[in-house]
C-alpha cells in the first residue's frame, strides 16, 4: 500500500465516533437528486475501503489466516499488520518478529502497560505522521486502529501493539477493532476494549460484575473482581465455557462485559475462538495483560 492509499484510508475518518463529540454547525442542503448519488459514491468508498485491506492482508500473510469470528462492519482507521515476523502500520513495517514475538523484547519506560519500546516508538512515529497528514490535506488523526493479526501470533503480542497504539496516541485512545472473518468468509471487524494501562479501581456501589477469563490453550480461569458475587472455577473447553457465560447471563441479565486475559501460551486464534464463545452472553469484549481489578 502506497503512501497514497494511506492519506486516501486517512481521509475517510473525517466523522469522530466519539459519542460526546458533537458539532452546532448545520449541514448545507443537498440540491435535488444528490441524496442518492452522495449514498452511491459513500458505498463505492467503503468498498473501496474493504478491497484496499483485503489486498494488503492478503500480500502480507493472507486474509485466510485471520481468526474467525462474528463482528461489525469495517470502517476505516490506521491499519495494523501483525504477522509472524513483522509489524506493519500501513505499508511501513515498525517491528521485527520471531515466531510472532518481537525480536527486541525491551520495554519502554514511558508504556505504563509494559510494551516493548519498538513498539511504542513505532506507534508514537505513525500518530506524529498522520498529524502531519491530517494537517497538509485537512483530514482528522484517525479515531480508530484496524488490527489485522495472524491467528498463530502470540495474543500477549497482539496486547503489546494495542496497548502501545492507545497509549501513543495525543488527546485520547483509539477505538480498536480486530479484523476477522465470519463463518462466510467475508471480512468484519470485532471491537475490543482494553483496561487501563495501571489496572482499575471500581466505583463504590457500581454494582460491576468485572467478569473476568483468564485464558490458558484449552483451559479457562473465570472469576469476578467480587468472589461473593462469581466464584473462582475452572473450565475446560469451548462448549462448556460457551455453557457457562449462559448460566452466568441468566443470572446477571443487565452485564454486557467480560475481561479476556490470556497467558504467555495462547494465540490470536485461541483468544478469539473464547470471544466468540461468550460473545452472545457478553458482547462487550475486554483485552488485559492482567493489569489489577479491584472491588472498593
Amino acid at each position: 500500500m502506497r503512501a497514497r492509499a494511506r492519506v486516501w484510508l486517512a481521509s475517510l475518518a473525517i466523522a469522530a465516533p466519539w459519542p460526546w463529540v458533537s458539532s452546532s454547525a448545520a449541514a448545507p442542503a443537498a440540491p435535488a437528486g444528490a441524496e442518492a448519488t452522495d449514498d452511491r459514491a459513500g458505498f463505492e468508498r467503503l468498498q473501496g475501503l474493504t478491497t484496499v485491506i483485503v489486498n494488503h492482508v492478503n500480500d502480507a500473510m493472507g486474509t485466510e489466516h485471520l481468526p474467525v469470528a462474528s463482528g461489525g462492519g469495517v470502517e476505516p482507521g490506521m491499519l495494523v499488520t501483525i504477522t509472524p515476523t513483522f509489524v506493519q502500520i500501513f505499508d511501513r513495517t515498525i517491528a521485527a518478529l520471531e515466531q510472532g514475538k518481537p525480536v527486541d523484547p525491551t520495554i519502554a519506560a514511558e508504556c505504563a502497560s509494559g510494551c516493548p519500546a519498538v513498539l511504542y516508538d513505532g506507534f508514537g512515529r505513525g500518530w506524529l505522521e498522520a498529524a502531519v497528514e491530517s494537517t497538509s490535506f485537512a483530514v482528522e488523526i484517525p479515531a480508530r486502529v484496524l488490527l489485522a493479526a495472524h491467528g498463530d501470533v502470540p495474543a500477549a503480542t497482539l496486547l503489546a501493539v494495542a496497548y502501545a497504539a492507545a497509549e501513543t496516541r495525543p488527546v485520547r485512545p483509539p477505538q480498536l477493532a480486530l479484523l476477522v472473518n465470519n463463518t462466510r468468509g467475508s471480512l468484519r471487524a470485532l471491537e475490543l476494549f482494553l483496561v487501563p494501562p495501571r489496572g482499575l479501581v471500581l466505583r463504590q456501589g457500581s454494582a460491576a460484575l468485572a467478569l473476568t477469563i483468564r485464558v490458558s490453550p484449552g483451559l479457562y480461569q473465570v472469576s469476578s473482581a467480587d468472589s461473593r458475587t462469581i466464584a473462582s472455577q475452572q473450565v475446560k473447553g469451548l462448549g462448556p465455557l460457551r455453557a457457562l457465560a449462559r448460566e452466568l447471563k441468566k443470572r446477571h441479565p443487565s452485564k454486557e462485559t467480560v475481561i479476556l486475559v490470556p497467558d504467555g501460551a495462547t494465540t490470536v486464534r485461541e483468544l478469539v475462538d473464547v470471544a466468540a464463545a461468550v460473545q452472545e452472553s457478553f458482547p462487550r469484549l475486554v483485552l488485559s495483560v492482567g493489569q489489577e481489578l479491584a472491588a472498593p
